[in-house]
Formats: C-alpha cells, structure tokens, sequence
C-alpha cells in the first residue's frame, strides 16, 4: 500500500491512486455499539480488517433521511477473495435495521477496485426509525480467504437531506426489474442527446475527484487493475443511457479475460445503481446500461427492484469504467475507451423542501482541485490543488439535490457471494 498526497492510497502506478476527500476527518470505529465514536455530518478516513466489524453512532432527528456510506478502498491491482468485500448497516439503538444493509463483494466487482453503498434512515409513518435519537452505523469487511488479509482503507460520508412537503413527492418512476424503468444491459450504444462534443479525460481516481463531463462521447484510457470516475449531472425526471466502448489494443498471445472490462454507475450519495462485467480478450467490447427516471418517491415506491430506488436524487452520478489486473501482462499498455453519454427528458420541478436544504440547493458540490480538461472536462490526472472548488450544475432543475460530498452504490445484496 502507498499513500501519496492529498490523502492517495493504493497504487500509484498509472496515476491510480484513489484521492480521499481534502479534508476528511480520521476516525476509529469501535467494536461495539456502546462505544461508537459520534459522526457528524462530513467525511471521515478508517481502515479495516478481514472479518471485522467496526461501529459508529450518529443523531438524527424525527424528519430527515440520513445516509453514511462506506467505501473500501483495497490496492490498485490486488486480488481480494472470493468472500471479501464490505457491508454497511444503521440500526436503532435496539438493534432494529433501517433499510437495507448492504454488502458488496469485491469479486462480484469484477476486481479490486474501490467499493461500497450505503447505509440509510428514510422517515415513514409507520417505520421503526421514525423517531429522533442515537442511531448505530455498522461496517463489516468479508473474510478473506484466498486473497490479501491487509486492512484496506475506508472512506466515510455521512449525509442529511431535509423532508419535503407533503403531497410534492411525486410518483415513482415507471418499471421494476426487467421493466422498462430499471437500470439494465442494453445491447445497443445509447444515443447523444446532447452537449454532443468529443470530450477527453482520463476520468479521476474516485468519488473525489471525478472529472465533469456532460451528455456527448468522453475518451480516456485505464491500466489494468485501474477505475477511472466520471460525474454527470441528471435532473429530476430524467434517465442516464451510458455504454463504454472499449478497444482494441496490442497483445502478446491469445487470451481471455472472464469479467476483464467493467462499467458501474452509482448515485448521489455512493449507493450503487448498476454494474456490468464483460469478458474482455483485446478486441473490441461494449457494455451498456440505461436507468430509470431519477424521482424522489422511487425510495418509498413498493416493488420496485434496487436499481430503481437507487434513482433518488436529482444530482450527480458517478460512472466508473475499470480493467481487470488479470489483463496485465496480457496487453501492452493501458486500454482505451470511449464512453457515450445521453441523459434524457427535460429536468422536472422535483419536490418541495420544508425547510432551506442548505448545501443541497443551488446545484454545489465541492470537488478536489480545480484543473478543467478539453471540452469542460475535469482533468483527472495534474493539476489539482488540495483545496475544495464549488462547481455549479445549470439546467438540473429547480429543487434538484445535490448531496454534499458524496457520490453512490446501490444494488442490494442480502448476502456476501452476489
């Protein structure tokens, strides 16, 4: 493991090296709920063990959602076991889960590229969480067996969003799984909507540091064991259509590559949307994926698969594209790509806040370093500073969240082999 400046951890080679937040807070999770250091809301750095669980205990009050995210960050190129990988969980102080907890396998991944979700607290009439109080966030790492037993860093964000006024929720967005509505595979490229110009950006090393880009086609290139992150920003009402194309490159002899090219989306608050793997021999491979509206009532929408409750907020999402370590020696260099953006539908009204969001008004989100790339890119290799830049989204649509400093993951597992 190295760590370089601005709080990089992981591999430096390739420029690889995941960027923790400027300014993130070092903390030590405890091993046991009564004695789980308090979080307020912010960013936060720890670390953990194979088959550990680490508590942390926050406050919340009787109206607002609550999301922490956990985000594991293992060594750029590193082969992690089939079982390892990390879980986040919040409970009441009698142990009553809120939500989901969810858990994402490394393996399942496709390598050992930064992973996580969430943990949330959505008020509803009759949910266990409802009332204000001390709430206890578990993370737990996966045993693992049959690869690294280092502890891998982990990167904490824990967010509020203010209620919205009865009556402006809306309305879920349509479909479910398999449904027209969910985040799924789609065999063709999507089309360009707009903002349709060649954008270069090697992307950024994660949630941090992702480059800007708009709806159009972005090229950039990754090493193998690499993940480079990509932000757009989709309004209320709106549906992302990504496929990353990626080439062909010089190899050495024959070979194939089981899950050796990667594209993932996540949402505002790090919560995953989708991930597709695709077997990767050299050649020309594509993978694609297309969401459902983003609306706000999508997380209280009954039946409705993960994917499209991962499709909450109006706000930056996250496209990551990766290459397998198993590529390496394979190829020579790293792998180019091309992704092709559309966000689609004009951005709704979106709901009503009860009170000012605060942070989560205007379209702001703090970003590390200040370097734009070709086409309004944010450059995602030199020429950052460690400083934070505000960057404003136009045309996202009034009432729109963008959630501070932070980014998603959200597919949910209910065990640890997904």
């Amino acid at each position: 493991m190295t760590a370089g400046p601005a709080g990089a951890v992981g591999n430096a080679e390739d420029g690889g090296a995941y960027r923790m937040a400027p300014g993130a807070s070092p903390v030590k999770g405890a091993t046991t709920a009564g004695d789980a250091p308090p979080l307020a809301e912010g960013m936060y750095t720890d670390s953990i063990k194979p088959g550990a669980t680490k508590y942390y205990s926050i406050e919340l009050d009787d109206a607002s959602s609550a999301y922490v995210s956990a985000i594991a960050v293992p060594r750029e190129g590193s082969v992690p076991g089939a079982q390892d990988g990390i879980g986040v969980s919040m409970l009441t102080e009698d142990g009553r889960r809120c939500g989901l907890g969810r858990r994402r396998t490394f393996a399942a991944q496709g390598g050992a590229y930064p992973t996580g979700d969430y943990a949330e607290r959505v008020v509803e009439p009759r949910g266990v969480c409802r009332s204000a109080g001390r709430y206890v966030v578990t993370v737990t790492r996966g045993e693992a067996t049959g690869g690294g037993s280092a502890a891998v860093p982990i990167e904490l964000a824990y967010m509020s969003e203010p209620a919205v006024r009865k009556g402006t929720e809306g309305s879920p967005a349509a479909g479910g799984k398999g449904m027209p509505g969910a985040a799924r595979e789609s065999a063709a490229s999507p089309p360009v909507t707009s903002g349709g110009a060649e954008q270069n950006a090697e992307g950024g090393t994660g949630f941090n540091d992702a480059a800007d880009v708009r709806a159009g086609s972005v090229k950039g290139s990754v090493g193998p064991g690499g993940t480079r992150f990509y932000r757009v920003p989709v309004g209320w009402g709106q549906r992302l259509r990504v496929t990353a194309e990626f080439g062909a490159v010089p190899a050495g002899s024959a070979f194939h590559a089981a899950n050796g090219v990667r594209l993932a989306l996540s949402n505002t608050a790090r919560g995953l949307v989708a991930n597709r793997n695709g077997g990767y021999q050299g050649k020309p491979k594509v993978l694609s994926l297309e969401t459902a509206p983003a609306a706000y009532a999508n997380r209280l929408g009954a039946g409705l698969d993960a994917a499209t409750r991962a499709m909450r907020f109006a706000g930056a999402y996250y496209i990551q594209v990766s290459v397998n370590p198993a590529v390496a020696g394979k190829v020579s260099g790293s792998v180019p790509f091309t992704l092709r953006i559309g966000v689609e539908g004009e951005p709704d009204k979106g709901p009503e806040y009860a009170k000012d969001p605060g942070e989560f008004g205007g379209g702001m989100l703090p970003l590390a370093g200040d370097g734009m790339g070709p086409g309004g890119a944010r450059d995602g290799g030199s020429g950052r500073s460690d400083r934070l830049r505000l960057v404003g989204y136009a045309g996202v649509g009034t009432g729109s969240v963008l959630l501070l400093g932070l980014g998603g993951w959200t597919l949910a597992a209910r065990r640890w082999k997904s």
